[in-house]
């Protein structure tokens, strides 16, 4: 008898979980260092529904992806990209079901985010443009997007690398691009052009935080502790933080829901080292 409620209790803490999180926690390796936090904002203060998951940056505002629980659509947060952070408008998904699109990436006039194996994106009026499939991994959490190649993966699963001929309803092709992470639960992936390097951030239960940074061959570089701020992170994106200086923003799956920013390595823009060449 005492099993049976033990069970039925755990049971209902794993249906009343307002996050997305990998059911099996994996070994992490141990952290290299902390990441300074430069900023964050509250997504359910700005009418997230506290099923937040995923995250992308169009060049002006975040996207934050929300499985909303009770009626309606689900929702894609349209949340402006420099402080005081606020809300610009909430739209539909346009056609997604359980928890909708996940993590979220920018190609320069797209939104691509990743649903079970299908990706869908949607112009810079918020309107669903298209869709592709491939054959990788699903449901597909993490998305990114290096300039050539997507890239995706979930929990437990190796780290693929997309490549797709830019037709609507077509199917794209996939590689292994890295092994699964340590702790086996992928959620984010978010390309790094500064420091040409891929970060992949994960969601556990329970949380240990991590988040990994790899070189664009697919090797890791270094790994980062989190905690106590995102000891359950869902997808994440480089973003503005100030001019010039892109900073990664990782969502964390809580209670509320919240987006970091997080201090990288800073890197040199293009015209910036023109600048510098012509010192010498």
């Amino acid at each position: 008898m005492r099993f049976m409620i033990m069970l039925i209790c755990i049971t209902g803490c794993i249906l009343a979980s307002n996050a997305d999180i990998s059911p099996n926690p994996g070994t992490p390796g141990a952290a290299d260092a902390d990441l300074t936090q430069l900023d964050s904002f509250d997504i359910d203060a700005l009418g997230g529904s506290g099923r937040s998951v995923g995250v992308g940056f169009d060049g002006t505002n975040f996207w934050v992806t929300d499985a909303v629980n009770t009626g309606g659509h689900l929702k894609i947060l349209i949340i402006t990209g420099t402080g005081p952070h606020t809300l610009v408008t909430s739209v539909d998904q346009n056609g997604t079901s359980g928890w909708g699109l996940r993590d979220l990436c920018w190609d320069g006039t797209y939104m691509y985010g990743s649903e079970s194996t299908v990706i869908q994106y949607y112009d810079a009026t918020y309107a669903r443009a298209g869709s592709f499939t491939h054959s990788a991994v699903s449901p597909n959490r993490a998305m990114a997007w290096d300039g050539t190649y997507f890239y995706t993966a979930s929990f437990g699963s190796d780290l693929y690398q997309v490549t797709w001929d830019g037709v609507s309803g077509s199917t794209a092709s996939s590689t292994v691009w890295s092994p699964p992470v340590a702790n086996g639960a992928t959620y984010g992936m978010a390309y790094d052009a500064g420091g040409n390097c891929m970060w992949v951030s994960t969601a556990t239960n329970p949380g240990d935080g991590m988040l990994y940074q790899y070189n664009m061959s697919g090797v890791l570089m270094a790994s980062y502790d989190l905690t106590p701020e995102s000891p359950t992170s869902g997808g994440c994106t480089m973003a503005d933080y100030t001019v010039d200086i892109d900073q990664l923003w990782v969502l964390s799956q809580g209670a509320p829901d919240i987006v970091y920013c997080w201090e990288t390595a800073v890197s040199l823009e293009r015209d910036t080292w023109g600048s510098i060449k012509t010192v010498f």
